[in-house]
């Protein structure tokens, strides 16, 4: 099977994910000789046969892809690419911090620290005097002033999940299971395992439930 380079497998993605029109796809397919020479002819004129002025040209477009990569290599690239957003603290990084929420509540426990621990207070602002419920209600002060007292935990849980996944610690495999949750492989150790920011606090020996705390949650408390 043919291996497409990198630079070029990133053209279908940024296509696929919504970043790179099917217009500007379609402009640098034609004007691109690299993949030509790539492919056989059969797989190239199947390719530039797709109508991308049809509806379902993004769908054609990644069956055509899978044919060349996994689901596998897509969902590390996605993932690898809010990571490094959140890294460059972009104006959508409150929106990324929420989607990292998001994303481990349906299954990437691995985020544990970046959703649950930092995305969630994201989602549900911890700010005081102020009724907000949510990061849109929040004054543009009191949202500088809430992304900055992440620091420094924010830039090392982003460091953090960055070097597990190019690492192969996890390995993200874009398979969901039948409740619609992420699966993917934790080579972990178990000290890697462990939460930088949550610790338990108690625990109940007879029901085997215990309760744990948010240390920067704490650090914030203090700041106030």
């Amino acid at each position: 099977m043919t291996t497409l380079p990198q630079n070029i497998k990133e053209q279908f993605f940024k296509t696929i994910k919504g970043d790179l029109s099917l217009r500007e796809f379609e402009q640098w397919l034609y004007s691109d000789k690299e993949l030509e020479r790539l492919l056989n002819s059969e797989s190239y004129f199947e390719l530039i046969a797709i109508n991308f002025r049809e509806g379902g040209a993004k769908y054609e477009l990644w069956k055509f892809l899978k044919n060349y990569i996994g689901l596998q290599e897509f969902e590390k690239y996605k993932m690898l690419e809010l990571l490094n957003e959140a890294k460059q603290k972009t104006e959508r990084l409150p929106y990324i911090l929420m989607e990292f929420y998001e994303l481990y509540c349906y299954g990437y426990n691995f985020l544990q620290d970046l959703g649950l621990g930092i995305g969630l207070a994201v989602e549900v602002p911890r700010v005081n005097n102020t009724i907000a419920e949510t990061w849109n209600e929040l004054t543009s002060e009191q949202q500088t002033a809430l992304l900055n007292s992440f620091s420094p935990e924010l830039e090392y849980c982003i460091e953090q999940v960055i070097n597990w996944i190019n690492t192969d610690k996890i390995i993200l495999t874009g398979e969901q299971d039948e409740l619609g949750h992420y699966e993917y492989q934790d080579l972990r150790t178990e000290e890697e395992k462990k939460s930088k920011l949550w610790v338990i606090v108690s625990e109940d020996n007879e029901t085997g439930f215990s309760t744990s705390k948010n240390l920067l949650w704490e650090k914030l408390k203090e700041r106030k």
